[in-house]
């Protein structure tokens, strides 16, 4: 009987650490820690096993505020039959892009050149010599269950056809980025001028943003447009950007009861929004809202500004007086934008009758329902039209929308609740940091958090090295190291705060020396996957480059050095750069405006 004891609790040790994210710090893998399925954390121990057990890695990247995550992970992960395929026949690694983001940016590029899309939940396999074989975003259950059979299949009789196709593959690609990094004659500051034009060919004038499809806020194409047309002064940009900030603050990628704003809208008019809110978005928001104020001497975008700071302050505020990733697009209750909407019959419950006009009238929330928990709060009236409407004057109708918002905010924050990914990311604190910065001029409070904030990054630094996450030793990558130094550079410019001056510049030299070797940026230099590709010049994304920040946070220290580092970047104009101008606008925009500075 001690026997039999001894070895059901060694078989049931060995189930139980099998899968070996349960209780992780990211929210986002601990999601995953209940799976039957064996996953382990990305790293060289997955790897080997890969090489030891001569089976494809399949590796799957997400985040915790992804709906289509939690979507396949209810519908294949927590599966059985699922788990049991990816158990026996290949090594399962679970990965949170915002912990791994230069490991998912070589990914999303490998499925987006060879499906022609990519996106998350991204799951790729990859061969146990570390080269990817094939990729996909979200699959239904049973689709998936057959790309495992079918592809367990494959390794199996084409394993030595399959590991040439993968690696071929991989050095194709790499190929082609290198020949896209080659230096051409030229500087990049020549190229600056030509960028309102292109950036108008993409620009829809009617509905404002750029495409014609969902409309993504694109922030630093549209900071970069503002910045280098204040040159050019070109009407019909002005006119776009204007548009853009005013569908952008008034539609449906604007939370008009809490204030901040969501990823994306899944429409070109920006009325439905996907609910998730990224940090990075709220960070870089009010940056670009502060100059557009400047710019236009428009008062209605600097509040807007400072009412995306509070938010920041009130909904995303975590643990160190530092910010949290994101939160959730689905609701406690399972519900996409369930936290975020409303129906007539709560209202009524809640609000007087003279509040619920109000809200009907300027939100248009008695419309017919569009989602299934009700409807999104949209401005349908200006304040002007509201107060004639209301028969009363501006000043007493934004009060009592001030009220009524405060109101409807309460409740929602008592009787709802939306899932928070708790991780507190070095980099995306180092963009809010910059954010208070800009804002601490104008709010008290906003200055109390900043200085708290700039406190909670430096502690990040042990003059050496810099974390990525203040819940483990991961070091940064290269956008960590960059935007804390911005972050830290822009404190220190606006506030007078030495200690975080000598802290910025410490990062931003670390960071030159580190990441950038013989003119080529190593975003990561631990990357475990063969034939990285190093660039000369990094595009925006969603956010601004790395190497764009590193560029201006090295302008910000007036340090010769690394003045010099920047004038010497600068040169090295890419192929890269002349073929597409649009994705490097903030490289662009700094190469124009901080030039004289820098001679």
């Amino acid at each position: 009987m001690k026997q039999l004891l001894t070895l059901l609790f060694i078989i049931s040790t060995f189930t139980t650490s099998a899968n070996q994210l349960k209780n992780h710090s990211s929210p986002y893998l601990a999601l995953h820690g209940n799976d039957p399925v064996n996953w382990m954390e990305w790293g060289k121990p997955a790897l080997d096993k890969a090489k030891k057990e001569n089976k494809l890695l399949l590796v799957s990247v997400g985040y915790f505020a992804c709906h289509w995550c939690h979507v396949m992970q209810r519908e294949s992960y927590s599966d059985k039959d699922i788990a049991k395929k990816l158990n026996k026949e290949y090594i399962s690694v679970k990965v949170d892009r915002e912990l791994n983001p230069v490991l998912d940016k070589r990914l999303i590029e490998f499925v987006q050149i060879t499906n022609g899309t990519a996106g998350w939940p991204l799951n790729v396999f990859i061969t146990p010599d570390g080269y990817p074989l094939v990729g996909a975003t979200y699959l239904p259950r049973n689709h998936f269950s057959n790309v495992l059979n079918q592809l367990d299949k494959k390794w199996k009789t084409e394993q030595i056809a399959l590991s040439k196709k993968a690696k071929e593959m991989s050095q194709t690609l790499v190929a082609m980025l290198e020949k896209q990094e080659r230096i051409v004659e030229g500087d990049i500051s020549q190229l600056a001028d030509q960028y309102v034009d292109v950036a108008m060919e993409y620009a829809d004038t009617l509905q404002g943003g750029f495409g014609q499809d969902r409309k993504f806020p694109q922030i630093p194409q549209l900071w970069a447009l503002l910045k280098l047309n204040k040159k050019q002064k070109n009407k019909e940009a002005d006119e776009f950007i204007h548009l853009t900030l005013q569908k952008m603050s008034q539609q449906g990628l604007h939370d008009e009861i809490a204030g901040g704003f969501y990823r994306y809208t899944i429409d070109p008019d920006w009325e439905t929004p996907h609910f998730e809110k990224m940090l990075y978005t709220n960070a870089l928001m009010p940056l670009l809202y502060f100059d557009a104020a400047d710019y236009s001497n428009n008062p209605i975008y600097r509040e807007i500004a400072l009412e995306t700071l509070h938010f920041l302050q009130d909904e995303m505020q975590g643990e160190s007086n530092a910010y949290i990733a994101s939160l959730s697009a689905v609701d406690s209750k399972n519900e996409e934008g369930g936290y975020y909407l409303w129906q007539q019959k709560e209202l009524k419950e809640i609000l007087t009758s003279a509040e619920l006009n109000i809200a009907n009238n300027y939100w248009n929330l008695d419309r017919v329902g569009e989602l299934p928990a009700g409807n999104l709060p949209r401005q349908k009236l200006s304040l002007s039209e509201l107060s004639k409407k209301l028969k009363l004057t501006a000043n007493e109708t934004s009060k009592r929308l001030k009220k009524l918002k405060l109101k409807l905010k309460l409740h929602r924050n008592k009787t709802r609740e939306i899932p928070r990914d708790i991780k507190l990311l070095s980099g995306m604190n180092g963009l809010a940091l910059a954010a208070f910065a800009r804002g601490s001029e104008y709010d008290n409070s906003v200055k109390v958090s900043g200085k708290k904030l700039s406190q909670f990054l430096i502690n990040l630094w042990d003059g050496n090295k810099l974390r990525r996450s203040s819940a483990t030793d991961q070091q940064g990558t290269l956008y960590d190291y960059a935007a804390v130094s911005w972050g830290l550079m822009r404190w220190s410019n606006a506030n007078n705060d030495s200690q975080a001056k000598k802290i910025g510049l410490e990062i931003a030299k670390t960071a030159w020396d580190k990441f950038y070797i013989n003119n080529l940026w190593i975003e990561d230099p631990d990357s475990l996957l063969p034939e990285a590709t190093n660039q000369a010049h990094l595009p925006d994304s969603a956010i601004i480059s790395a190497e764009a920040l590193m560029l201006e946070a090295s302008v910000l220290t007036n340090n010769h050095k690394l003045n010099t580092n920047v004038i010497n970047n600068l040169k090295n104009l890419t192929k890269s750069i002349e073929i597409d101008i649009f994705s490097y606008s903030s490289l662009l925009s700094i190469s124009e405006n901080k030039k004289a500075t820098i001679k």
